[in-house]
């Protein structure tokens, strides 16, 4: 969370995707926390909501 001014929000977008998920998420900007995380059905993504500011 960050504070500009007196407004209060978020930064990041993460989820915990699925592998066969993974591709839909990268076609929207997601990207994967950490190239080591290949164990397990999920893999924590995130989205910098900046990118959308400019």
């Amino acid at each position: 969370m960050f504070v500009l001014g007196n407004r209060t929000g978020c930064r990041f977008i993460t989820v915990d995707a699925y592998t066969n998920a993974i591709p839909f998420y990268e076609k929207n900007g997601f990207v994967l926390l950490s190239s080591e995380d290949t164990e397990g059905p999920t893999h924590l993504m995130y989205f910098d909501l900046m990118d959308l500011v400019g």
